[in-house]
This record gives structure tokens, C-alpha cells and sequence, in this order.
């Protein structure tokens, strides 16, 4: 089709002729080279800059420590606004040694849809954060004094 166009096109003087092509032919968009491994990656070196740190339960490590750890991470995903999924992501980039197989073995035994990062939340609470600190801890807030008297007095 094309060459009996362009046969039509140089016998018939009057019929008009198209334009002379250009070369403008934009040169062809190359996608930018990533690196699918890296995209699905954690920034850890990002919410570490931001103070996020690694957690490793020892036999050393209190409630209060692991509270603290847990608290931190917190902030720094919300200061740096990640999505749920990342901040799962990130979160468990940063459990170390028995911390790290812990979460593992927990997730082999519970469905993948339930996997999410407010469960994370309560399952590192229950594990590392026992009901008996969190007593403790009200109780002490409860009797903090100012003077002589207490919160519960204030009330």
C-alpha cells in the first residue's frame, strides 16, 4: 500500500503534496534501570538516620527496654509517613537474633492475610511487654505525688 501511495502521489502533480518528513523521531523512552530487589527492600539505612534501632532480646532486656525500642520505631515510621506494609516491613528489618526467629515461627502458624502491622504491634507486646509492667506502670502513675498529694487525689 505504501509504494502505490507514493507511486500515486509523484504522478499526480496536482494532487497536493504532503510535507517533506523530518527527522524528529524522539528518541525512544528508555525505562529507568531498577533494581526490582531494591524496591521491594526496607529503607533501613533511612529510619535508621531517623533513630530507629535494631532489637535483640536478651535475657537482659526488660520490659521498659523493649516498650522504649517499640515506641521509637513507632515515631520514626509516623515522622517518616509509611504505610502499614512498610512499616511492618521495616520493623521486622530491625528484630535481630532470637527477636528475629521469634517473629518467624509466629508467622509460620498464622495466616498470611492476618499478618499485618498492627498485629505485629500486639504479638511484640505480648511477647516482650507483659501484662504485669503495664500493672506496674499504672500503679506507679497512679501514686506519683506532687506534694502530698497523689493523681488518684487530683481526680
Amino acid at each position: 500500500m505504501n509504494d502505490w501511495f507514493n507511486q500515486y502521489i509523484r504522478t499526480n502533480t496536482a494532487v497536493p503534496q504532503p510535507p517533506f518528513p523530518t527527522n524528529t523521531t524522539p528518541a525512544p523512552a528508555i525505562p529507568p534501570v531498577t533494581d526490582q530487589i531494591r524496591l521491594n527492600k526496607p529503607p533501613v539505612d533511612r529510619i535508621q538516620k531517623h533513630g530507629a534501632t535494631e532489637f535483640k532480646a536478651t535475657d537482659s532486656d526488660d520490659a521498659e527496654q523493649a516498650e522504649f525500642w517499640l515506641d521509637n520505631t513507632i515515631r520514626v515510621l509516623d515522622e517518616l509517613s509509611y504505610t502499614p506494609d512498610e512499616c511492618l516491613k521495616c520493623t521486622i528489618s530491625l528484630l535481630r537474633d532470637s527477636a528475629y526467629y521469634w517473629w518467624n515461627t509466629l508467622i509460620s502458624v498464622v495466616p498470611r492475610e492476618q499478618v499485618t502491622w498492627e498485629f505485629f504491634q500486639t504479638e511484640f507486646r505480648k511477647k516482650y511487654i507483659s501484662q504485669r509492667f503495664i500493672d506496674q506502670k499504672r500503679k506507679e502513675f497512679l501514686e506519683l505525688k506532687q506534694g502530698s498529694m497523689s493523681v488518684t487525689d487530683y481526680e
